[in-house]
């Protein structure tokens, strides 16, 4: 039987976990990370923030010049550590082996626990079910057979999102006319030498790899 993986990624970590322990946050755009007197980066921001053009990684300053009345927060650890130690223990009671990636996501290997694709999805729609009763919090999943198909169909549908990329294929067929910094051995600097290069997307690169 083909490996089935669960990649799973909560929404805005820190921002949802602030949110959901006050209310008064919620549907506002929230930054965490430094505060705008200081010098730092934005660790993460809710979604009401992003259609200003805020993003995780950004400097602070650039951030409060594009949302000035922005809600920011410094990042509590300690709580988003112990809300994660509830998260992973949720994941990985459906695994059979599991690899944490970070507070806020995880790579579990359901293979033997789904048994086929509809037992894959049942436990796809347990984890999302828990994690949102349990903890008040959204995440959003991605099924698949591999880890790398898995991760990309997490991000597909957020927030919240599922979806699933069953084969090597249907892989293939989703990325191929994206920007080849689809790819996640593709970083910033590789996708600009990449562009100058004339390879703008996965298409492009296939097809360079073939003449070459």
């Amino acid at each position: 039987m083909d490996r089935i993986i669960l990649h799973v990624d909560m929404d805005a970590f820190y921002a949802s976990v602030e949110m959901r322990d006050d209310p008064s946050l919620r549907g506002k755009p929230l930054i965490i990370g430094s505060l705008p007197s200081e010098r730092g980066v934005v660790a993460t921001c809710s979604y009401e923030a992003r259609p200003f053009g805020v993003r995780s990684g950004m400097n602070i300053k650039d951030a409060y010049r594009l949302c000035p009345q922005g809600i920011y927060r410094h990042p509590d650890f300690d709580k988003y550590r112990a809300v994660s130690r509830q998260l992973h223990e949720i994941w990985e009671s459906y695994a059979s082996a599991a690899e944490a990636i970070a507070l806020d996501e995880a790579y579990l290997d359901i293979t033997q626990q789904a048994g086929d694709w509809d037992g894959a999805r049942r436990i796809a729609r347990e984890i999302k079910r828990r994690t949102r009763e349990e903890l008040q919090l959204s995440c959003s999943v991605g099924l698949a057979y591999s880890k790398t198909a898995a991760k990309t169909a997490s991000e597909e549908k957020k927030p919240d999102g599922y979806f699933e990329i069953p084969t090597p294929q249907a892989f293939v067929d989703l990325i191929l006319d994206r920007d080849v910094q689809v790819l996640y051995t593709v970083g910033e600097k590789t996708a600009r030498k990449l562009h100058a290069a004339g390879i703008e997307t996965v298409r492009d690169l296939q097809e360079s790899g073939r003449r070459t």
